[in-house]
């Protein structure tokens, strides 16, 4: 499988979180992936992008997606 890396930092584009590269680097975390294919990276990792990308979510006030309330 490809070795899938997400960018980082999507808050800096235009002062706004892109919601749909946020959303596709969640599913990137979980088991399945996106598409299949699952991020490559340490469990340190992973946790460090979870909660990274789960500050998104409570900044907006919405409700963490399954993958990163199990992972955070």
């Amino acid at each position: 499988m490809a070795k899938a890396k997400p960018k980082r930092h999507p808050e800096r584009s235009k002062g706004t979180p892109d919601w749909n590269d946020i959303e596709r680097r969640v599913r990137l975390l979980s088991r399945a992936g996106d598409d299949g294919v699952r991020i490559q990276a340490s469990p340190g990792e992973i946790l460090a992008e979870a909660q990274y990308l789960a500050e998104f979510y409570r900044k907006a006030g919405l409700p963490l997606p399954d993958t990163l309330a199990a992972l955070v």
